[in-house]
């Protein structure tokens, strides 16, 4: 058995690397793509340009590992299969679980293999694309701020557009949160309906010219009654420091995909709790409502806030001050309502930010895994195309890449805006593709079709002879 299980290793492992060269080759050509006007339009170095490029092969690792574990896989069981090596192991005694054991045991290494690279190696890597790509957008920060994300200018501020222009500068659905000080958990939150983002080259800066917006804010920290708004038709907001000549910049700052698994988790919990201390304050704000509320109606209570009783004209003003109180009551309602939406907001950006942290470490999981679940689904695939041609495995390979990566990336997505939970975002598409190889490998092993098509009986039913003939 170990020689049969060193074969199939074998067999597997040139497959691998020029799957493996092949895919990675493919998506240079795509990030090739994506860099090339940014290369241009930024004047960047020769240098520099190859740098960001070879950084890119950290990224295009991830994805085209899983894959060249299918590939290897469907070539060296499919040629096995074809040269008829497969039929003489099962004449002797030996089952496609046996072929099986060792390739998963392959995929299981390369799995752990590629864990610890996306722990380890894999957010350096990125971290330093990403000051690479950081400092050259600075010559032009237009580029740099993207529609429906969230764009990080510096530790204090942060901007969300839901759509953008690149050409004419015009935002749409701006959302700003400035802060005071790194982890200011009450930020000044501006939105806006629409609005224009003017680079000023001259002095290394970005005017964005917004208009029919808001503005909400505490002004006294330390006090969550006190609460203020503002509204206005056109309102411009400065971002100092942002232009100039290609520097490195030395940036500390990491993203999602910058962190390894320990830095994403205690990122996830942080975040977790800076939105409970949200929900706290909200809760606190509607009991403070609700006291002074009841000592306006409990006779027992009011003096505490009219004061003592009194009669004659003092009584008097004192009826009339708590008329005035109980009539102020419904705008005292209104700010603690709006108050409750501007922190909901603040809130909602914290889970958003906690839900991309989670997104990002059980993605580090989930991928590697998937070089189990192909291995899995390759034998089966690999031995019907020796019955049914080539033709039905290639199509059946691509069947697999689309399903995994639609439920990744969409899971992604959907997770990363709140609608779906991380865990299940990520490894749906693994549990969907076991769900579905387990009993194709069984039905495989048991010599079955993968795919059986039956006409109904009342069409495959025999027609009675004529008697006439």
């Amino acid at each position: 058995m170990f020689l049969i299980y060193r074969h199939l290793i074998k067999a597997a492992t040139g497959p691998f690397f020029f799957g493996l060269f092949v895919i990675t080759f493919l998506l240079m050509i795509q990030i090739l793509y994506k860099f090339v006007d940014l290369f241009v339009s930024k004047g960047v170095p020769v240098w520099i340009a190859t740098k960001v490029l070879f950084l890119s092969l950290g990224h295009t690792f991830a994805l085209s590992v899983p894959m060249a574990v299918l590939i290897s896989i469907l070539m060296a069981v499919g040629q096995l299969a074809a040269d008829h090596e497969i039929t003489a192991l099962k004449a002797s005694g030996i089952s496609l679980w046996a072929v099986l054991r060792p390739l998963l045991l392959m995929a299981g290494i390369i799995g752990l293999g590629l864990a610890a690279y996306n722990h380890f190696v894999f957010p350096e890597s990125n971290h330093t694309l990403a000051n690479l790509i950081y400092d050259i957008n600075r010559q032009k920060p237009m580029m740099e701020i993207q529609e429906g994300q969230f764009t990080e200018m510096g530790d204090k501020m942060t901007i969300f557009v839901k759509h953008k222009d690149d050409l004419t500068g015009r935002i749409e659905d701006v959302s700003i949160f400035e802060k005071e000080k790194p982890g200011d958990l009450s930020p000044r939150l501006t939105t806006a309906t629409w609005g224009m983002i003017i680079p000023d080259h001259e002095s290394d800066s970005l005017l964005m010219e917004l208009h029919d917006g808001e503005i909400h804010e505490r002004p006294d920290k330390k006090d969550p009654s006190k609460y203020q708004v503002i509204r206005f038709r056109q309102h411009n907001v400065l971002v100092p420091n942002v232009e100039r000549d290609f520097k490195e910049s030395g940036r500390k700052a990491r993203s999602d995909r910058e962190m390894n698994m320990s830095d994403l988790w205690e990122a996830a919990k942080r975040e977790s709790g800076h939105r409970q201390e949200i929900s706290e304050r909200v809760s606190d704000l509607s009991k403070n409502l609700l006291q002074w509320q009841f000592q306006l109606l409990d006779p027992d209570r009011r003096a505490d806030v009219l004061g003592r009783r009194l009669t004659g004209k003092a009584g008097q003003r004192r009826t009339r001050l708590l008329e005035g109180k109980l009539k102020a009551l419904p705008m005292k309602v209104g700010r603690v309502v709006d108050q409750a939406g501007y922190q909901g907001k603040i809130a909602e950006s914290y889970i958003i930010k906690s839900n991309r942290f989670m997104v990002e470490f059980h993605k580090k999981l989930a991928i590697p895994f998937a070089c189990i679940v192909f291995a899995l689904l390759g034998v089966p695939m690999a031995v019907t195309a020796s019955r049914s041609g080539k033709g039905i495995s290639v199509t059946l390979a691509l069947a697999v890449y689309l399903i995994y990566y639609l439920f990744l990336v969409g899971g992604e997505k959907l997770a990363d805006r709140g609608k779906m939970d991380p865990l299940l975002a990520m490894w749906s598409a693994n549990l969907v593709l076991l769900t579905i190889g387990i009993p194709v490998f069984i039905r495989t092993v048991r010599e079955g079709k993968i795919f059986e098509f039956r006409l109904p009986g009342f069409l495959t039913r025999a027609r009675p002879k004529d008697q006439n003939s």
